[in-house]
């Protein structure tokens, strides 16, 4: 491994275990605030599509890697999220036992709408993985994935235990952030043969960004549906950024109409509709 090789593995990895993804006020809140069972429900619900379809950025990889090393380290990430080192069951399978375990029917429901923020992430990285060249794939779902996880799952787990969650009932967790240690030193061993040159180590840090802009987008978006479902009267929360003293005064006129907030419950219910199913997200990432 050559000093600069080295040197970028280091230096990324600390960039992508300090991004604002990774540190999101959500997950700090997840780690601290005495979140309940319910509440879990609505964060697993939001998240549970990001785990069912992830093995599919992996087999498109696969097919557009342009080297047998580069499909060594996917198809040994692919064995583990296969199942292989979690007695066969696959991680939606086990995210599966976790969202029963917090009451929700949805991985039992497969004509369910998949939630806005994790439909945005899910396209975002397809474009990513089919879209950009081979080596920013690999920066999105290898280190933008396996670097980051670790970490933003040592934040949630703290709270899954305070609300009450078994070490059987959290288990998808827990095994995650063991695997992608695992996971972590063999994209080491491939970004030492993919980084060897300055073009190639920006398309991987560019996809590791892309990644993690995505990731900070979805936290966003969990953190609202946690609150409305907390609070589903409370005045709108602010967006990515705080809204002008303009902006809130023109919600606060629209909100005092009834019809035009009736108007905005039937546009949400059609766009609501518009979602793809669970069943058809996945069947897309097929074809």
């Amino acid at each position: 491994m050559s000093d600069v090789s080295r040197r970028f593995m280091r230096e990324l990895r600390v960039e992508i275990e300090a991004h604002p993804a990774v540190n999101h006020l959500f997950l700090n809140r997840c780690a601290t605030s005495p979140f309940s069972r319910e509440d879990y429900r609505v964060f697993g619900e939001n998240h549970f599509a990001l785990v069912c379809v992830f093995t599919s950025y992996l087999e498109r990889l696969l097919v557009r890697a342009p080297t047998s090393e580069a499909k060594l380290w996917l198809a040994k990430v692919l064995v583990d999220e296969y199942g292989e080192g979690s007695h066969g069951e696959d991680h939606s399978t086990l995210y599966g036992h976790f969202l029963r375990s917090c009451g929700s029917a949805v991985p039992d429901d497969e004509n369910g709408k998949v939630p806005g923020p994790a439909l945005r992430f899910i396209r975002e990285h397809r474009r990513i993985v089919n879209e950009e060249p081979f080596l920013v794939g690999l920066g999105a779902v290898g280190p933008g994935h396996e670097w980051a996880i670790p970490k933003m799952f040592d934040a949630v787990i703290p709270g899954l235990r305070r609300a009450g969650f078994t070490e059987e009932e959290i288990n998808y967790f827990t095994l995650h952030v063991a695997q992608d240690v695992d996971h972590g030193t063999w994209l080491e061993e491939a970004l030492v043969r993919f980084g060897d040159t300055h073009d190639a180590r920006a398309l991987i840090r560019r996809g590791a960004l892309l990644s993690l802009e995505a990731r900070g987008r979805f936290w966003s978006g969990v953190q609202r549906a946690v609150v409305t479902w907390r609070q589903p009267r409370a005045i709108r929360p602010d967006g990515v950024t705080p809204r002008s003293v303009l902006q809130e005064i023109l919600i606060t006129a629209w909100d005092g109409v009834p019809r035009l907030r009736a108007l905005e419950a039937r546009y949400d219910a059609l766009r609501t509709r518009m979602r793809p199913t669970l069943s058809q997200i996945v069947e897309q990432g097929r074809r």
